[in-house]
């Protein structure tokens, strides 16, 4: 086959340098974009920033209130939704225990520096460190490090013995034996915290009652003997409180259960009790909320607009040099810093339009709460700002809003439309608040059902199926009527 030439004519749509850039710094958080305008400034010595607060690090003097923790953000309001759900910080940057310190001094004990250290290191990092100062063979620690990697953020095993053996035979293609991956996982469940790799909640009671069982041998305490049988073999007749059951089953007397119960119940319920998964972000609102002449208003934060300017006394002495090079250097710089500006002035005005229009729109969440908020899907403002839906995504990522209310991510804000048998459309975290309220104000012993949760919706003009009430339900952690009922009577 011989080779030949062809010449094809295609139309191609390209995004220009600039545009480019302006898409990059709309979807950047606060503190991205704070590092992106450092990183403008070492790298384009044409550019100048006017204000140089901007990069002022907080001292101990200036208000903590200001700051936020991004973990407890509260991007949704309901406490208890796995998705959106988290809580408006009130504490300030370190939480400390009074404990710590000394009664008219100003020494800090041991236990806080223990803090700080626990802080710093994480879980897996520190059962890594515990087993390289084992006495674990090469290849046992080969494989403690794959199960130590397989444990999640509260100390559990995400995997089983043999998913781990595959993993191996991927990485090494060498083969390993699953009861030996299960030996290696035990002597990882005797490692501090105690109890991580276990595969589920009973394992882990099980590894605890066990220590403490090898702890008090020598007093023959019959109540550890009768906690380890319940959760072994009647794990699940506990989870649903069927204590009278157990009692005639098993011939006890109602001191013993209560004994092993109250044993059991003292007992942690994750293996991670004092290592944090992640390093704490702190965040700042890009938008505030006011109120004024009785309606409320948005605007930018004061920090989130940086005085970016040209550096005239620069370039006036790169126009005065005779080299060529310079010049043209001088130009590519130049351009880059007008480029940068203007991509900065063109996300703050479509923030500010983004924020006006959802403060606009959602009056009523803040004058009465979550139970009014309305349904905003992003079709709503591309529609009404003439934007692109993906340029309000990119807007509303990663970017908070403070108000009187706490502080929320603005994506907190979009929610789906229920329809109303009295006309229009509820939102569905308001349902989901009235949910909520509903649950909270139930008689302790006749919890409301799903269907019965249904129908006082229907009341309050909300069309819902039972199976959305459900799903909802779920969504906020909420357990079914049932165990509801018996968590109650427990």
């Amino acid at each position: 086959m011989n080779p030949t030439l062809q010449l094809n004519l295609s139309q191609q749509l390209k995004l220009s340098p600039q545009l480019q850039q302006s898409i990059k710094l709309l979807q950047l958080s606060h503190l991205a974009l704070q590092q992106e305008i450092q990183y403008q400034l070492e790298t384009n010595p044409l550019l100048n920033l006017v204000d140089d607060s901007y990069f002022e690090v907080n001292d101990q003097n200036d208000s903590l209130a200001d700051n936020f923790q991004k973990s407890s953000t509260k991007s949704a309001p309901e406490s208890r939704d796995n998705s959106q759900s988290s809580q408006m910080l009130s504490q300030s940057y370190f939480d400390l225990d009074q404990s710590s310190y000394g009664k008219g001094s100003t020494t800090i004990s041991d236990s806080y520096f223990e803090t700080l250290m626990q802080d710093s290191v994480g879980l897996r990092e520190h059962l890594e460190w515990q087993i390289q100062m084992s006495s674990l063979s090469r290849g046992d620690m080969e494989i403690a490090y794959y199960v130590i990697e397989n444990i999640d953020d509260a100390g559990f095993l995400t995997v089983n013995p043999e998913e781990i053996a595959v993993q191996i035979q991927e990485d090494f293609m060498h083969e390993v034996e699953a009861d030996e991956i299960v030996a290696v996982i035990h002597q990882v469940q005797q490692l501090e915290p105690l109890g991580c790799a276990s595969k589920d909640l009973q394992e882990f009671l099980i590894i605890q009652l066990n220590s403490m069982k090898r702890e008090a041998a020598s007093q023959q305490n019959p109540n550890i003997s009768l906690a380890v049988k319940l959760v072994t073999h009647h794990f699940h007749a506990l989870q649903k409180h069927q204590y009278q059951d157990l009692i005639q089953r098993l011939s006890l007397t109602e001191l013993e259960m209560n004994d092993a119960l109250n044993l059991i119940k003292h007992l942690r319920t994750q293996p991670n009790y004092q290592f944090i998964g992640e390093s704490t972000e702190y965040i700042k609102p890009d938008v505030l909320v006011y109120k004024l002449d009785n309606e409320w208003q948005a605007q930018l934060a004061g920090h989130s607009t940086p005085h970016l300017d040209i550096n005239h006394q620069y370039a006036d002495s790169l126009r005065k040099s005779r080299n060529p090079t310079d010049h043209q250097y001088l130009r590519d710089r130049l351009q880059s810093a007008r480029w940068f500006m203007q991509s900065i002035q063109a996300r703050n005005d479509t923030l500010k339009r983004v924020a006006d229009w959802i403060v606009h729109y959602q009056q009523n969440f803040f004058d009465n709460g979550e139970s009014s908020i309305r349904p905003m899907r992003l079709k709503d403002l591309a529609q009404d700002l003439d934007l692109h839906e993906s340029t309000i995504s990119r807007a509303c990522s990663d970017k908070y809003l403070q108000s009187p209310r706490g502080i929320y991510e603005l994506k907190y804000f979009f929610s789906n439309a229920i329809p109303s048998t009295q006309g229009g459309e509820w939102s569905s975290k308001a349902i989901k608040n009235k949910i909520k309220q509903y649950v909270n104000a139930e008689p302790s012993r006749k919890p409301l059902s799903d269907i019965k949760l249904a129908e006082l919706l229907n009341q309050e003009g909300v069309s819902i199926a039972r199976r959305t009430v459900a799903k909802y339900r779920e969504a906020l952690n909420i357990p079914p009527a049932c165990q509801r009922k018996l968590f109650t009577n427990s």
